[in-house]
């Protein structure tokens, strides 16, 4: 009876056990199950322009990298009115934004998104200079030690009066290759039709370059710049084109080169136009 008296009780305890294990796994399935409800309910899902849900907020300690398209479209502004791309004023704005949602879709991270649109439209497509700073250390520290390095001097000029019936005026712009390597000039475009660029090395003069948008710019042309040597970037102004135009005027040249850090650099000319 002893033998059978004990069976029992370790039945009993055995019960017992299972019991209590059935508990707790439903206990934590069900915690499990009201935090994933909690962190995917529709107050903390958004959908991308593009269609992409994505979480506005997060809990700590999660790896997932989310990123707000509001909120990159704010950090990146149009050349040609200076609004933020999700404005959408222009055709510049636009293509930006779009490329801002491709970049969201191939699952890129607030940093790599602003140092791709760098790479492509250069350090003036970001809406701030604390960006500007932010973007530029990381493109040092990722950039070789003998890059080669454009600046320009100066970085904008203002003719002050220009006027129409005076014609033509030419505004001389030091490009200097700072770097180790040689630095390449493979293209330029000005902001329009009136204002034309070329660049001068080694007494040679280059093709004139305009806007892109006339579709008559050079194809297949560059420009190889020494390390420590000097070219000239020649801007040219024509009060003809806008006869009718009068005050102040604000023209770009974009210079596109192979220096890592600003692969697209902008020179403004400023004037105000007069009879």
């Amino acid at each position: 009876m002893v033998g059978t008296d004990l069976a029992s009780e370790s039945e009993k305890k055995g019960r017992r056990r299972y019991i209590i294990f059935l508990l707790v796994s439903f206990l934590i399935g069900s915690i499990g199950g009201l935090v994933l409800f909690t962190y995917l309910s529709p107050d903390t899902l958004k959908t991308s322009a593009s269609g992409k849900v994505y979480a506005e907020s997060q809990p700590v300690g999660s790896m997932v990298s989310y990123t707000n398209p509001e909120e990159i479209y704010k950090l990146f502004i149009c050349p040609c009115c200076g609004s933020t791309i999700d404005a959408l004023c222009c055709e510049s704005a636009i293509e930006r934004k779009a490329y801002v949602d491709g970049l969201l879709d191939a699952g890129l991270d607030k940093t790599e998104i602003m140092v791709k649109m760098t790479s492509r439209y250069g350090l003036d497509s970001l809406a701030s200079d604390s960006l500007k700073t932010e973007v530029r250390e990381i493109l040092i520290e990722r950039a070789p030690e003998d890059r080669p390095q454009l600046v320009i001097y100066p970085k904008a000029y203002d003719l002050g009066n220009v006027s129409v019936s005076g014609g033509v005026v030419t505004t001389l712009v030091h490009l200097t290759n700072k770097g180790k390597t040689n630095l390449v000039i493979d293209d330029m475009e000005t902001s329009c039709g009136c204002t034309s660029a070329s660049i001068v090395y080694d007494g040679v003069e280059g093709p004139l370059f305009n806007m892109r948008e006339h579709g008559n710019n050079p194809v297949g042309w560059s420009v190889s710049i020494r390390p420590g040597d000097t070219a000239i970037l020649k801007v040219i102004y024509d009060p003809m084109v806008h006869p009718d135009l009068r005050g102040t005027v604000t023209r770009l040249v974009t210079i596109y080169s192979n220096d890592p850090i600003d692969p697209q650099t902008t020179f403004k000319l400023r004037l105000n136009q007069v009879d």
